[in-house]
């Protein structure tokens, strides 16, 4: 896999940066400034080998299993006579909801696989992409640990919204977040662990895994000031 080296530096220059950060105990980033990337490269990044792997996971895996769940609930809830969301949203509303968490859900989700390509030197999904080569701190990872998260939530709301399935939104997607943030999440954050040391400590402390600080002080303000 070829790795994108900045203006003026060489892969050795980069390793001996990489092992400086080490050294230092500073997060291994890109070992070279921080830098933006242009919308251009998001989009070409998009057709690289470590994010083309993700379109059949997605698309023959976690998204038709995700539907027929849906449709399962859907049916559940009509044999036990539950009320459903169709009745107060119409068939245009709930559409057009879920075209709008597609879309923003689907655009988080590739910003931030693409960064952390781009940055990291590897993919979102290893095994079946290398694993990065640095830690990636910049970009929504400088938010949160796991932004792609946001995407996929917003994903499963509009379809949540779209089959006017209250279970489906109150029930599964809850109990679903909190299987991700104990368990699949926890166990990405134990690889990264046992890949860094203390440079993933040090981010993981100053990070938020999935809520981010500004979000999570202005609710303790709300409730700080309903007491």
């Amino acid at each position: 896999m070829s790795e994108s080296v900045a203006p003026g530096s060489s892969p050795a220059s980069r390793d001996d940066s990489l092992n400086l950060h080490r050294a230092s105990g500073q997060p291994p980033t890109s070992p070279y400034p921080p830098r933006t990337y242009s919308l251009g490269e998001h989009v070409r990044c998009l057709v690289r080998p470590e994010i083309l792997v993700v379109i059949p996971i997605y698309c023959l895996g976690l998204i038709p299993a995700t539907v027929i769940f849906g449709k399962m609930v859907v049916r559940l809830e009509q044999a036990l006579g539950i009320p459903s969301l169709c009745t107060w949203l119409s068939f245009e509303t709930r559409v057009t909801v879920f075209a709008a968490c597609l879309f923003v859900g689907a655009a988080i989700i590739s910003f931030s696989y693409t960064w952390l390509v781009l940055e990291g030197g590897g993919g979102p999904v290893p095994p079946f992409s290398k694993r990065t080569r640095y830690l990636v701190v910049t970009g929504p990872y400088a938010v949160v640990r796991h932004p792609s998260l946001w995407g996929k939530l917003l994903g499963v709301i509009g379809l949540g919204i779209f089959l006017g399935s209250i279970t489906f939104l109150t029930v599964v997607i809850p109990r679903a977040l909190s299987w991700s943030l104990s368990s699949n999440t926890r166990r990405q954050d134990d690889a990264l662990e046992r890949a860094f040391g203390d440079a993933y400590l040090n981010w993981r402390d100053r990070t938020p895994r999935l809520v981010p600080t500004t979000v999570r002080a202005v609710f303790h303000s709300l409730c700080g000031g309903c007491q």
